[in-house]
């Protein structure tokens, strides 16, 4: 048993359960609509992510995963995880109040719907269980890999345009492109490692890596502070606009 890594687990377990109730309520409390709705769509994002920790928690706890207890729990964290990307990309977009043109709107929801009819299709031919290389080589590669580039280039643009005006906001982008970049670094980690065994075991083969388990866990906590990094900044902002209308 491994006490460091189920504490270290455990810890980001729940702090992505208490963000993820704490934003929530703040979307149910916001006045601001385009805020209220990032609040929703990050605490829905966090619901969504922190689960993968219970194999993890599991699997220092006994040392050994037998991987076909956790089939369909392993294939669901695919399409999963990638709905909660989607959801922090979306959340983004409100705080920040970038818009999409057209043309990219269309792209995007031809992307979103081709992962849609990719994992659903697999659902359906395997039952949820993992059989073949395809769902977590081309997950990674099709749709992973674009959506967290997505959430880098917006984050971004929105630095270097100056409309983030305060450290809160700043550390806020910088901790969420910093959790982007741990998460290509995984993606690419479980392509080079995935082709090792069997398509089956892909989890086996990544679950014994500190590289993995550390990056994903630190993903979790850089996501929780970037998010309310944001949200103070919000704050901050419309409390100085605020004070500038009434003088």
């Amino acid at each position: 048993m491994e006490i460091g890594k189920i504490l270290l687990s455990s810890s980001a377990l729940a702090l992505g359960v208490l963000a993820s109730v704490y934003f929530f309520i703040g979307w149910r409390k916001h006045q601001d609509r385009q805020h209220a709705r990032a609040l929703l769509l990050w605490a829905l994002a966090l619901f969504l992510m922190y689960w993968f920790q219970v194999p993890a928690i599991f699997f220092s706890i006994r040392n050994v995963i037998v991987v076909t207890d956790f089939n369909l729990f392993f294939a669901l964290t695919f399409p999963i995880t990638l709905l909660a990307l989607v959801f922090i990309y979306l959340g983004i977009l409100q705080i920040s109040k970038i818009r999409l043109g057209k043309k990219k709107k269309y792209i995007f929801a031809l992307w979103l719907l081709s992962a849609v009819l990719f994992f659903t299709y697999h659902f359906t031919a395997n039952q949820g269980v993992i059989e073949t290389y395809s769902l977590p080589l081309i997950g990674n590669i099709l749709f992973y890999l674009p959506i967290r580039i997505l959430i880098i280039f917006v984050l971004a643009r929105w630095l270097f345009t100056s409309k983030i005006k305060n450290i809160y906001g700043i550390l806020g982008a910088t901790g969420i492109i910093a959790e982007s970049l741990f998460g290509i670094s995984r993606n690419f980690f479980i392509i080079k490692n995935v082709l090792t065994y069997p398509p089956e075991l892909w989890y086996a083969t990544i679950s014994s890596s500190k590289f993995f388990f550390i990056t994903q866990t630190m993903s979790i906590i850089l996501l929780v502070f970037g998010f309310f990094f944001l949200h103070f900044y919000y704050h901050r902002l419309r409390h100085k606009n605020n004070k500038r209308s009434s003088h």
